[in-house]
């Protein structure tokens, strides 16, 4: 009996010491990039807009012109699961023609039968520069 109780204690101790290798051999989680806008009032003509790419639940890249523009879109709240979309809408609540990086502008999606809206904070057109600078942090 003796001995099952002391098995026990040693089993508890090598447990630990297993714990700790595993911790001393896992990789630190990625940093999330920063996408940061410099310009945050341009705009694009709706009709203009040809594709996009997703970049996490707060920036997405809006292609205009046959994708030789890139627009760098700033959203809030977070928008869950959009990187997992097909399709996204364009919501253009001043009816001028344009999304815009002002005004009350969004980018919506159906997400699980619902629409999920979110706002347009900021867009920056980008030059080839910073493009490159924005598609090389994914």
């Amino acid at each position: 009996m003796k001995t099952i109780l002391l098995a026990i204690p040693l089993l508890a101790l090598a447990a630990c010491a297993t714990s700790d290798s595993l911790v001393q051999t896992r990789h630190k989680p990625q940093k999330k990039p920063e996408y940061g806008l410099t310009r945050t009032s341009d705009c694009i003509s709706r009709s203009f807009i040809s594709g996009f790419q997703v970049l996490d639940d707060r920036h997405v890249l809006l292609f205009g012109s046959g994708g030789r523009k890139a627009y760098l879109v700033e959203i809030s709240p977070s928008c869950f699961d959009m990187a997992y979309q097909h399709t996204l809408a364009t919501v253009d609540e001043d009816n001028n023609g344009r999304i815009c990086g002002f005004g009350r502008d969004s980018i919506a999606y159906d997400r699980m039968g619902r629409v999920e809206s979110c706002r347009v904070l900021g867009m920056e057109e980008l030059d080839d520069e910073r493009r490159i600078q924005v598609l090389g942090t994914k």
